[in-house]
Protein backbone atom coordinates (compact mmCIF):
# COMPACT_ATOMS: atom_id res chain seq x y z
CA UNK A 1 0.00 0.00 0.00
CA UNK A 2 1.30 3.66 -1.27
CA UNK A 3 2.12 5.66 2.11
CA UNK A 4 1.89 9.64 0.80
CA UNK A 5 3.78 11.70 4.31
CA UNK A 6 1.96 14.89 4.92
CA UNK A 7 3.26 17.98 5.40
CA UNK A 8 1.69 19.32 8.81
CA UNK A 9 3.61 22.83 8.98
CA UNK A 10 0.32 24.80 7.69
CA UNK A 11 -1.76 22.81 10.19
CA UNK A 12 -3.71 23.31 13.63
CA UNK A 13 -4.67 20.29 14.96
CA UNK A 14 -6.76 19.60 17.87
CA UNK A 15 -8.46 16.66 19.24
CA UNK A 16 -11.92 16.08 18.38
CA UNK A 17 -13.10 13.87 20.76
CA UNK A 18 -12.48 10.86 22.82
CA UNK A 19 -9.14 8.86 21.85
CA UNK A 20 -10.62 5.01 21.15
CA UNK A 21 -8.81 1.25 20.64
CA UNK A 22 -8.98 0.72 17.15
CA UNK A 23 -10.91 -2.99 16.66
CA UNK A 24 -11.66 -5.31 14.24
CA UNK A 25 -15.35 -6.01 13.30
CA UNK A 26 -15.19 -9.07 15.71
CA UNK A 27 -13.96 -6.57 18.25
CA UNK A 28 -10.97 -7.64 18.84
CA UNK A 29 -8.05 -5.13 19.09
CA UNK A 30 -6.10 -3.81 16.08
CA UNK A 31 -2.73 -4.02 16.40
CA UNK A 32 0.48 -2.88 14.06
CA UNK A 33 3.32 -4.93 11.86
CA UNK A 34 5.64 -4.85 16.22
CA UNK A 35 2.08 -6.00 18.16
CA UNK A 36 1.62 -2.28 19.50
CA UNK A 37 -2.04 -2.04 20.21
CA UNK A 38 -3.89 1.03 18.03
CA UNK A 39 -5.81 3.44 18.06
CA UNK A 40 -8.31 5.72 16.50
CA UNK A 41 -7.57 9.37 17.46
CA UNK A 42 -10.45 11.91 16.13
CA UNK A 43 -8.66 15.19 14.95
CA UNK A 44 -10.24 18.52 13.65
CA UNK A 45 -7.54 20.04 11.00
CA UNK A 46 -7.11 23.62 10.13
CA UNK A 47 -5.08 24.72 7.07
CA UNK A 48 -4.48 28.48 6.79
CA UNK A 49 -7.35 30.01 4.44
CA UNK A 50 -9.90 26.63 4.38
CA UNK A 51 -12.57 25.39 6.68
CA UNK A 52 -11.86 22.93 9.47
CA UNK A 53 -11.99 19.25 8.52
CA UNK A 54 -12.63 16.24 10.91
CA UNK A 55 -10.33 13.13 10.27
CA UNK A 56 -9.35 9.96 11.99
CA UNK A 57 -5.81 9.14 12.99
CA UNK A 58 -4.54 5.91 13.44
CA UNK A 59 -1.77 5.62 15.99
CA UNK A 60 -0.02 2.92 17.90
CA UNK A 61 -0.19 2.94 21.61
CA UNK A 62 -0.06 2.98 24.14
CA UNK A 63 -2.17 6.78 24.21
CA UNK A 64 -2.82 9.04 26.58
CA UNK A 65 -6.36 10.64 26.67
CA UNK A 66 -6.53 14.33 25.80
CA UNK A 67 -8.87 16.50 26.49
CA UNK A 68 -10.96 17.64 23.11
CA UNK A 69 -9.60 20.78 21.55
CA UNK A 70 -6.46 20.44 22.70
CA UNK A 71 -3.92 21.20 20.29
CA UNK A 72 -1.65 18.42 19.58
CA UNK A 73 1.17 17.32 16.99
CA UNK A 74 0.99 14.56 14.85
CA UNK A 75 4.31 13.35 13.94
CA UNK A 76 5.30 11.26 11.32
CA UNK A 77 1.30 11.97 9.70
CA UNK A 78 1.14 9.64 6.51
CA UNK A 79 -2.32 9.18 4.01
CA UNK A 80 -2.78 5.68 2.60
CA UNK A 81 -5.26 5.95 -0.43
CA UNK A 82 -7.79 2.85 -0.30
CA UNK A 83 -10.63 1.38 -2.64
CA UNK A 84 -12.49 -2.31 -3.10
CA UNK A 85 -14.13 -4.22 -5.06
CA UNK A 86 -17.26 -2.23 -5.21
CA UNK A 87 -16.45 0.85 -6.21
CA UNK A 88 -15.82 1.82 -2.56
CA UNK A 89 -12.40 4.26 -1.84
CA UNK A 90 -11.17 6.18 0.02
CA UNK A 91 -8.20 7.24 1.99
CA UNK A 92 -7.14 6.42 5.76
CA UNK A 93 -4.54 8.46 8.10
CA UNK A 94 -1.57 7.17 10.34
CA UNK A 95 0.46 8.76 12.45
CA UNK A 96 3.88 7.55 14.26
CA UNK A 97 2.28 9.42 17.70
CA UNK A 98 0.16 12.33 18.95
CA UNK A 99 1.39 14.89 21.04
CA UNK A 100 -0.09 17.53 22.88
CA UNK A 101 1.25 21.29 21.72
CA UNK A 102 2.74 22.57 25.25
CA UNK A 103 1.51 26.56 25.58
CA UNK A 104 4.71 28.61 25.68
Amino acid sequence: MRSIPVDTTRMTTLVGGAIQPATQQDGTPRRDRNGQPLFNVPVLVVIEGSNPDTLVVRVPGPVAQVPSLTPVRLVGLVARPWSMDGGRSGVSFSAESVQPVSKS
